[in-house]
């Protein structure tokens, strides 16, 4: 008889990971709001950008020939581009060392989940009882 990690057929069965809760309960509670929350900063560092930038193409407009107030005015337009590159890149590199390290930083549901509940076989489970 072949053991469960062998393939049947074309289909591959894997051993039980232990538990897991992707909507309900407090992990599916967390999961939403790390989502929400991240999602929400990203809308505010957005929207900095634009008031940002804007003030700063203002002041260079308006500058007049002032080297000081120009030079001011490029370094707003710099910082602004510096902070939406930071904004845009952040999920990547989290997802790349998220990958490295074997952390899931990119998947709150499951980074909860390995926090919460441990995988361990349904052997283990019942012999720590």
């Amino acid at each position: 008889m072949p053991s469960v990690k062998e393939p049947i057929g074309s289909l591959k069965l894997k051993p039980s990971t232990g538990y897991t809760f992707s909507g309900s309960g407090i992990s599916g509670s967390l999961s939403k709001i790390l989502s929400n929350i991240i999602g929400f900063i990203t809308l505010i560092a957005g929207i900095a950008f634009i008031v940002y930038f804007m003030i700063g193409a203002i002041n260079w407009i308006t500058s007049a020939g002032d080297t000081s107030k120009s030079q001011k005015a490029r370094s707003m337009l710099t910082n602004a581009l510096i902070g939406l590159a930071i904004t845009v890149l952040a999920y990547p590199i989290a997802s790349i060392l998220g990958k490295l390290f074997g952390i899931p930083l990119t998947s709150p549901a499951e980074l909860i989940n390995s926090l919460i509940f441990p995988l361990t076989s349904p052997a283990e489970s019942i012999n720590n009882f």
